[in-house]
């Protein structure tokens, strides 16, 4: 399944990004690609409100310290950024094993970095700038992981965007 969302600025991100984690199973990869700016932030703050992270509104990119893990939800979710792990040789241990915890969800920006490291179980998020407030985003749910995630997001489809 693949979905093309147009997102006309922030709050309708973050909504975007809610609907996601109230609907996102235990044990899912979500791997975030888009350009710098792109909002991928944003939208793992709207999937940490859907999951029920308590925290959600102070939740920052782990750009400097790779992984942050959230508690507090209906299951734990780590926040991993692969921007700076382009020359590195290996995946932390940490975070490889977040990547494949099977009660946590994992949500990785740029996730491009170490593509051929993601697991089976995943959904792509491609988020790209349109112009200063909207973002065109495309999800792929290969595996259907969630079927009900069409329904979710009907308000944010383009026209042709539900494949």
């Amino acid at each position: 399944m693949s979905l093309v969302l147009i997102s006309p600025g922030t709050e309708e991100t973050l909504r975007i990004g809610r609907e996601i984690g109230a609907l996102v199973p235990a044990g899912t990869f979500l791997a975030l690609t888009g350009e710098l700016g792109a909002g991928k932030t944003h939208l793992v703050k709207g999937i940490a409100q859907g999951l029920g992270v308590p925290s959600w509104a102070g939740l920052r990119s782990p750009t400097f310290t790779l992984m942050l893990s959230y508690h507090g939800g209906r299951c734990v979710l780590h926040h991993v950024d692969f921007y700076r792990l382009n020359e590195s040789p290996e995946l932390p241990g940490e975070i490889e094993e977040a990547m494949h915890a099977s009660k946590d969800v994992c949500v990785v920006e740029w996730a491009q970095v170490w593509q051929e490291l993601w697991p089976k179980r995943h959904f792509q998020v491609h988020m790209e700038v349109v112009d200063e407030n909207t973002r065109r985003i495309t999800i792929d749910d290969p595996k259907k992981l969630m079927p009900a995630l069409s329904r979710a997001l009907a308000l944010w489809i383009t026209p042709d965007g539900a494949k």
